[in-house]
């Protein structure tokens, strides 16, 4: 699941600006991903790779990068 959009954030990176479908997708699965990690008590493994996600995306559109900052502070760092 991790993969899925850390493939989605380098294709966009490669080839430039997608849609808005594109970017929901990847939102969903993000915060799909970010829910199952909190649930299975796994945040130490992943919070790395989950936080380099959000930080990839600071020049995207759609709101993609508002969307995945939201979903990180709110299930996977929620005292920062």
């Amino acid at each position: 699941m991790l993969h899925y959009v850390e493939v989605g954030i380098e294709f966009a990176n490669t080839y430039g600006d997608i849609d808005s479908p594109f970017y929901s997708s990847m939102a969903t699965m993000y915060f799909d991903t970010a829910n199952f990690i909190h649930t299975h008590k796994m945040v130490d493994q992943f919070q790395e790779r989950l936080y380099k996600m959000v930080n990839d995306t600071q020049d995207f559109g759609w709101g993609f990068h508002d969307s995945l900052a939201e979903t990180y502070y709110e299930i996977i760092s929620p005292e920062e």
